[in-house]
Order: structure tokens, then sequence, then C-alpha cells
């Protein structure tokens, strides 16, 4: 086991809430304004930060931080809801948690990859470079089947009164009747 030094440890724990709040609370939440997902964002990389400070406090392999993403990457199987970008954001605070918590690297180091996830963040995700969709998707249940393309786009349509781009079928069943749908609509 390994002593953990206060300064180093402040100033990376410093560096994580400053990174953190730039992805989650500035780019992320004023971009797509989700609540629950930027709360999400944050939480997660400090309990990284600090999983990632206790578990490097001990010796241990490499194969221990594989293992760490591998079981937190079941957060994508288990989240119907959270789309690519939320993914992304997700990554980025659990990357910059776990990368800041790791006390084996110099502060100027771990500035560096916190940095380097940060901006990639803010760029790539910036309005200007690719500005949002025109459209949007939602999942939605029905209490109907209906195989018929064309019938299921009116129905749809009915249902949202928006004017419906896409239907993709997720799941059938047959007793009681119905069916989960993606949809992307348009809101004009």
């Amino acid at each position: 086991m390994t002593d953990i030094t206060l300064l180093p440890f402040l100033g990376a724990l410093a560096l994580d809430i400053v990174s953190i709040m730039l992805l989650s609370f500035v780019f992320y939440f004023r971009r797509h304004r989700n609540r629950d997902m930027t709360i999400a964002i944050a939480i997660i990389n400090v309990a990284l930060f600090a999983l990632a400070g206790a578990l490097a406090s001990f010796t241990l392999s490499l194969g221990v931080g594989f293992a760490l993403f591998a079981v937190i990457s079941i957060l994508r199987l288990r989240s119907d809801e959270a789309g690519w970008i939320e993914m992304a954001y997700l990554l980025a605070g659990l990357s910059v948690g776990l990368i800041l918590g790791l006390p084996g690297y110099s502060l100027t180091i771990q500035a560096l990859y916190a940095a380097v996830l940060v901006l990639a963040i803010y760029l790539i995700d910036h309005p200007k470079l690719l500005p949002s969709a025109k459209s949007k998707r939602m999942t939605i249940s029905v209490d109907f089947v209906e195989t018929d393309q064309a019938a299921l786009l009116a129905k749809v349509h009915g249902i949202l009164g928006k004017k419906i781009l896409q239907v993709e079928t997720r799941s059938i069943v047959v007793t009681p009747p119905s069916m989960k749908l993606d949809v992307k609509y348009s809101e004009r």
C-alpha cells in the first residue's frame, strides 16, 4: 500500500472538479438540457476519482483497470434512454475521474490528459462544428400491433401530432397487443 501525498491529491482533485464542471455543467447541460445525465456524468466522475485513488494505493495490475472499465461498460447496456452524445460525455467524465484519481502520474501529466479530454468534448460537440439536427428521436410504447409501414407512420403521426420521419419497431408483443417504437420526428 502506498501513501497519498496531500498536495498532489488536492491538486488532482481540484483539476478533476474543474474538468467535470466544464464537461457536465458548462458544455453538456447548456447544449443538451438533460439534467439527469448531467448529474450522472458529474457523480460518476467523482466516484471514479475516489475509486481510482483508493485502488491505486494498492499494487494492482493493469488488468484491474480494464476490468473496471468492463464493469462500467454495463452502464451502456442497461441504459436504453441514454444516447450516443450522453455516452460520450459519460465516458469523458469517467476517464477524467479515473486519470485524475490515479496518484502515479505527476499533476502536469494528469492536467494534460484532462485538458485533452475536456478540449475534445468542447470542440467535437460544439454547435458551430456540427449543428443540432432538425429532427429528434423518442421511444414510445403503443397498445396495438401494426406491421404495415405506411399505416404505422400514419398512426404514430396521429398519436404525436408531429411530422414523422421514420419509425423503427424495437419489439412486438402479441398478447396483449403492443409495440415499442423508435420514432424520428421533425419539430416543424
